[in-house]
């Protein structure tokens, strides 16, 4: 289930490469301290279709939103434990030669295309939205970072009217929350069995 991340960033490569579209890494992998559960970013300069197979050719999507802080980044995750935060870019002047780059697209003057994350992304309901804090908690509180993913945690009990979390008895408690989201909302069943599978892995 985990780090699988190596192989989407091959394939983030081989993809730039064939289809001759810019894509820059970035975050933890870029600067070298990526754990067991971090997400892969990256910054991807295309269209809203190159976009679409991008995304779709990696493997199975099960959760595919787009972040409100900033806003416009699509965050992608597949039923194999990859989780992707995918910045669309409309232009980067002065890209170097190649097309996959192992640098910060900070150091050009660069503008995000914040429409295509709304074009994409597979629903924008609340609901919806805060299905996403279930796998930003574990991964947080599993790599070491347990205060954010409890305060994370606490976002969607509050939501739901559940009992606060805490470090101690976190992960039963997050089966006991997951489970009453289900029974509230829908929820792909992929990335239902993505979470219950992080939170038995570390269980056992």
């Amino acid at each position: 289930m985990r780090n699988n991340q190596t192989k989407f960033i091959e394939y983030a490569k081989g993809f730039a490469q064939s289809n001759q579209r810019h894509i820059w890494l970035g975050g933890s992998f870029l600067q070298g301290n990526a754990t067991a559960f971090s997400d892969v970013d990256i910054s991807v300069w295309c269209n809203a279709e190159e976009a679409k197979r991008l995304i779709e050719g990696y493997g199975e999507v099960v959760y595919l939103s787009y972040t409100q802080k900033p806003f416009g980044i699509l965050i992608v995750i597949y039923a194999d434990g990859v989780a992707v935060d995918m910045e669309i870019v409309d232009d980067a002047v002065g890209a170097d030669t190649g097309y996959f780059h192992v640098e910060d697209i900070r150091k050009y003057p660069y503008k995000r295309n914040e429409m295509i994350c709304r074009e994409l992304a597979l629903q924008d309901d609340l609901p919806y939205q805060m299905a996403r804090l279930f796998h930003r908690s574990l991964i947080k509180f599993f790599s070491g970072k347990q205060a954010m993913g409890v305060s994370v945690a606490n976002e969607m009990a509050s939501f739901l009217h559940a009992e606060p979390i805490n470090a101690k008895d976190y992960e039963n408690k997050m089966l006991i929350l997951l489970q009453r989201f289900i029974s509230l909302y829908t929820m792909h069943e992929g990335y239902q069995n993505l979470l219950f599978a992080l939170i038995n892995e570390e269980k056992c």
